[in-house]
């Protein structure tokens, strides 16, 4: 399904507030229980940074990106 443009999520959103589309469902991660978006399969952000190791490998560049940063510039 292509990206809907800015007009039909303004006319979907004034729909949901008249009442005549049904609210949006809300997901929930299957460790902790809390609202995802859908972007890390059925984990949310922060199980999926934890809990996988696609997640562990991507928080672990990341942190190295920082660090090498902060260490270029001498602090």
């Amino acid at each position: 399904m292509p990206d809907p443009t800015g007009a039909d999520r303004a006319r979907r959103f004034r729909e949901r507030q008249a009442g005549r589309l049904p609210p949006v469902e809300r997901p929930s991660c299957q460790a902790c229980g809390s609202a995802r978006t859908g972007a890390r399969g059925l984990l949310c952000s922060r199980c999926w940074q934890y809990l996988t190791p696609e997640g562990k490998a991507d928080r672990a560049a990341r942190v190295a990106k920082v660090r090498a940063k902060r260490k270029g510039q001498g602090l």
